[in-house]
């Protein structure tokens, strides 16, 4: 019985089964935020957090002016982010 599988098939299964897909994903998308937001906003990010069970990005900000201002674009926030990534990984943004 022969089987048939891609490379890129047997990276991802690899990758998890050691548990490596998640930090991927993680860093994937903390990436993501810091490329879409630009380098202005990420002087003023204090921390970017991403929860791959809850599909939930948490950001905290060191300005409240900001924080208000993301508030009003968190849809087309969240549209950039997975757009970036290729895929809908993050489903809700928590500005902090």
């Amino acid at each position: 019985m022969s089987h048939e599988y891609t490379l890129k098939e047997l990276i991802d299964a690899a990758l998890k089964k050691y548990n490596f897909d998640e930090s991927i994903v993680v860093e994937r998308v903390e990436q993501a935020y810091r490329d879409t937001v630009g380098e202005f906003i990420v002087m003023l990010t204090r921390a970017v957090n991403y929860d791959t069970r809850n599909h939930t990005l948490k950001v905290t900000l060191s300005s409240p002016a900001l924080k208000n201002e993301l508030t009003y674009k968190i849809t087309d926030l969240t549209k950039a982010i997975n757009k970036k990534l290729g895929r809908e990984e993050v489903r809700k943004i928590l500005l902090l």
